[in-house]
């Protein structure tokens, strides 16, 4: 800490990320989402507090071009077997820091020894916001804004709707939530009026133009019914960054829109607003975190046969393209997939993957979480909301929530998350991968495997078509989804059909009625 501090006597502004008391101006990990929008002239990361990748990444687009970035760490030789305080972010109970075996850090500190590439860094071009903020202006039809982080796409928001709301125009501001949409206030002086997806398609307050950030945080089917209710629509969201990335979204919506409004407009903005671009450390933290990893592109052959593999922990650290096609088909499918998750795939004990794969190509990948299977006495304290050992959502949900005892005694495998190549939807290959789970699960002697996800038509009937029982649904609707949280299950031993019977009869809802309303 000594030698950092006499390296940033020159520099004016300093953020320190660290919980050590001798630090007593620095801010937790935790906290590192409150200082975006701000510029740093040098970042202290002390990764002995815990190495929070995604507060890593996000603070790292908070330096100045030119800036100093230090990040404290244990030696080359201990760190990937340090006991991490940021592993319990990913650890179920009952495991502890010592069934983590490094494998996210052996190819971090891989990845920092290989020889960095040389690059060219360009000069700033402060114009290309501004005709991003004219276009936004004088546009009389939807425009798609897409940019990666630290392009200044927010404040290109807020500088717009500063403008149109001072020509008389009526602005509305839609986002996943109200701290989302901060950097565009921070540059609007006339503020736009915010409101939550759901209260916007509830209320249909009246408006000249809407704005929506972050929308791929927001379902496809949210935002296609704010295209047919207002006509003029700016819709802005990350392709790549510490927030999951958009490039998924894009694919799909881009389609969708095509259908509804063809005259669309797509805007992009390349340009970083704080470094040169082809930044050293942007690139670094990208290659460190794959933050602009995407679904690489297939073959498929309809005619050869498709396998399904189980693929150990270790084949991805020692096969970085195997790795990038398993996070990039991850990352195209759901846009919450951050720098954590890649951790995640790597690290957590009680997690597998599964892939279908022809000619060395991945078409579809899912993650399996063990859980459950208490003893009677934690069951009981789960039951009575005494006990929430972490990292086990059905069991907890099934005997807390649906109140059905001594459920959380059975063990199950919850799928985590599922994908099927963007370009390869509609071909039956999400149920064989789920049938393949099916078998994959019983050999584990689990009692039932389960999916938990917000709740849709579609998805709903996906699960019933695969044999899922509809076992909870939540009572509230999340806000940026407007959906509710639904669980379901597959028996796979004589105790998961009993627990699958105790459900049919106290069914909570009946899944005819459910609408996309």
């Amino acid at each position: 800490m000594r030698v950092a501090r006499s390296k940033l006597i020159q520099y004016t502004a300093t953020l320190w990320i660290s919980t050590a008391s001798q630090v007593p101006e620095a801010l937790p990990a935790k906290k590192a989402h409150s200082v975006l929008g701000q510029e740093f002239d040098a970042i202290v990361f002390d990764a002995f507090s815990g190495l929070e990748v995604n507060a890593l990444a996000a603070v790292s687009g908070t330096l100045r071009g030119g800036g100093l970035f230090i990040l404290i760490s244990p030696t080359i030789e201990i760190w990937p077997n340090f006991p991490d305080p940021a592993y319990q972010r990913f650890l179920p109970y009952p495991y502890t820091v010592a069934s983590v075996r490094g494998l996210f850090l052996k190819r971090l500190l891989r990845v920092l020894q290989e020889p960095a590439k040389t690059v060219e860094l360009a000069p700033s071009l402060s114009s290309s916001q501004a005709k991003i903020v004219e276009q936004i202006i004088y546009s009389s039809t939807v425009l798609v804004l897409t940019a990666d982080r630290g392009r200044g796409k927010s404040a290109a928001l807020g500088l717009a709707a500063n403008r149109l709301i001072a020509q008389g125009n009526k602005v509305l501001l839609t986002a996943p939530s109200r701290a989302a949409v901060e950097s565009v206030f921070k540059h609007a002086e006339l503020a736009p009026v915010f409101y939550a997806p759901d209260d916007l398609l509830l209320n249909r307050p009246k408006a000249d133009v809407l704005l929506v950030d972050e929308a791929a945080a927001i379902p496809l089917n949210l935002l296609l019914s704010l295209v047919k209710a207002y006509p003029r629509v700016v819709f802005a969201t990350t392709l790549h960054g510490y927030e999951g990335s958009g490039r998924g979204f894009v694919l799909r919506f881009q389609q969708a829109l095509n259908e509804l409004v063809p005259k669309w407009q797509g805007l992009r903005l390349e340009q970083p607003m704080r470094w040169p671009q082809n930044d050293p450390l942007e690139t670094l933290m990208y290659r460190l975190l794959l933050l602009d990893v995407e679904a690489a592109e297939v073959q498929f052959n309809p005619k050869i046969s498709v396998e399904y593999k189980l693929l150990p922990q270790e084949q991805l650290l020692v096969d970085e393209a195997l790795l990038q096609q398993v996070f990039g088909l991850l990352v195209a499918a759901h846009y919450q997939t951050r720098p954590s998750d890649l951790q995640q795939i790597l690290d957590a004990p009680n997690l597998s993957i599964h892939i279908l794969e022809q000619n060395q190509q991945i078409l579809a990948v899912a993650l399996l979480s063990r859980e459950g299977g208490f003893d009677a006495e934690l069951s009981a304290a789960i039951y009575a909301g005494q006990r929430r050992p972490h990292g086990h959502l059905v069991p907890q949900t099934l005997t807390f929530h649906a109140k059905i005892v001594g459920a959380a005694e059975l063990s199950c495998e919850r799928i985590m998350r599922i994908a099927v190549h963007p370009s390869l939807q509609g071909q039956g290959l999400g149920r064989r991968l789920v049938q393949a789970l099916k078998t994959y699960a019983s050999r584990q002697k689990v009692d039932y495997l389960a999916v938990s996800y917000a709740l849709s038509p579609e998805l709903l009937r996906f699960w019933q078509d695969a044999g899922f029982v509809l076992a909870r649904i939540g009572y509230r609707k999340d806000t940026a989804s407007a959906s509710r949280s639904a669980v379901q299950i597959h028996a796979l031993s004589t105790a998961g059909e009993a627990l699958v019977e105790r459900i049919l009869m106290h069914s909570p809802v009946d899944p005819t009625r459910i609408s996309s309303d």
